[in-house]
């Protein structure tokens, strides 16, 4: 979390209310919160589900996630033409050498032998199910660590 505000900072501004979706204890919103007070987080779990819930969406099939990202799109108001998604979860690239490929690769594999459908995802595969998820637009902002922050928008 800590690579994250560092290199999202400004990311979070403008920002009015925040879900966490499958947010566990909630870690996350708060340190996001504690760095931007203007933001009203909300943490969408509950410390006893943590235990045997999956992760939000490399761990389901992309008909599943398109699901998840249908009721995502449904909470931005229409009218909020600055709403987006904020997803923090990998993305598979092809013919890249940085430091954290190999753990990328682990977690693909990872989700494959302990989900019926989880998987990581290329850029393309996030494309097409933000797409078809009701975010057409989406920008990846690549960070020093193995998720990248995955912007998407409704608009």
């Amino acid at each position: 979390m800590g690579v994250v505000m560092a290199k999202y900072k400004d990311g979070f501004d403008g920002v009015g209310s925040l879900v966490d979706v499958g947010g566990g204890t909630g870690g996350m919103i708060a340190e996001i919160v504690k760095s931007h007070p203007h933001i009203r987080g909300i943490n969408f779990d509950l410390p006893h589900v943590v235990a045997t819930a999956p992760w939000v969406l490399h761990d389901w099939g992309d008909e599943d996630c398109i699901k998840i990202l249908w009721n995502c799109r449904k909470a931005i108001p229409e009218k909020r033409k600055k709403g987006r998604l904020i997803i923090v979860d990998i993305v598979l690239e092809k013919d890249s050498y940085d430091l954290f490929d190999e753990t990328r690769m682990v977690f693909d594999l990872s989700m494959m032998a302990h989900t019926a459908s989880g998987k990581e995802k290329t850029e393309l595969e996030w494309k097409e199910i933000l797409k078809e998820g009701g975010f057409p637009r989406y920008k990846i902002n690549k960070i020093p660590t193995i998720p990248s922050i995955i912007e998407a928008y409704p608009i």
